[in-house]
C-alpha cells in the first residue's frame, strides 16, 4: 500500500511540476510580447518607423527590456512569427539611430514551442474601426491582439494577448 501511494504521489508531483512548467512558457511569453507591444516605437518628426503587420507576422521598432542594457542600445527591430518547425520566434537585431558599418546579424528568441499558428490583429484608433488583419504604418494601431493557437493535441490555451502600443513619445 505504501509503494503505491508513494507512486501515485510522485506520478501527481510529476503532473503537476509539468502544468506548472507549461504556464509558466506561457506567462513569459505573454509578458514579452505585451512589453515589447507596449514599447512599440511610435517614430518622431525626424524619423518614423514602419509597422508591418499582418495576420501571422509582425514587424516594428521597439525598446527591449532592462535586461538587455548591456546592448549598445535597447533599440530593436522586431519580427514577431511561427517558424516551419511550430516556434513562436522573436527575431531582432539592435536598431541604433546611426546605420551600422557592419549590418547586424538576426538573433531569433524562441518564445514557444508546438505553436500551430498565431492570430494577430490590430484596432485602429478611429470611432468605427474594428479590428483589421493588416497594418501598415509608421503611427501604432491603438492595440494589438496576439491569438496564440497550439497543435490540435496540445493541452496548452491561453488567452489572447491585448498590449497597448505606446501612441506618442514623452516629452522630455
Amino acid at each position: 500500500g505504501l509503494a503505491q501511494a508513494l507512486h501515485f504521489g510522485i506520478q501527481l508531483w510529476d503532473r503537476q511540476f509539468h502544468a506548472l512548467d507549461a504556464v509558466s512558457e506561457l506567462d513569459s511569453a505573454d509578458r514579452a510580447l505585451r512589453g515589447l507591444i507596449e514599447q512599440m516605437d511610435p517614430g518622431g518628426r525626424i524619423e518614423m518607423s514602419d509597422i508591418d503587420g499582418t495576420a501571422r507576422t509582425l514587424r516594428f521598432t521597439t525598446r527591449l527590456p532592462e535586461a538587455a542594457a548591456a546592448l549598445p542600445t535597447r533599440r530593436a527591430e522586431v519580427m514577431l512569427l511561427v517558424d516551419r518547425l511550430h516556434r513562436l520566434i522573436l527575431r531582432w537585431t539592435p536598431s541604433p539611430h546611426v546605420a551600422p558599418l557592419v549590418p547586424a546579424v538576426p538573433v531569433e528568441t524562441v518564445l514557444l514551442s508546438a505553436v500551430d499558428h498565431i492570430a494577430i490583429s490590430y484596432r485602429s484608433a478611429a470611432p468605427a474601426a474594428g479590428w483589421e488583419a493588416d497594418w501598415q504604418s509608421p503611427i501604432p494601431p491603438l492595440l494589438v491582439r496576439i491569438h496564440i493557437a497550439f497543435a490540435p493535441a496540445d493541452p496548452r490555451i491561453w488567452p489572447d494577448i491585448v498590449a497597448a502600443p505606446m501612441r506618442e513619445r514623452g516629452g522630455g
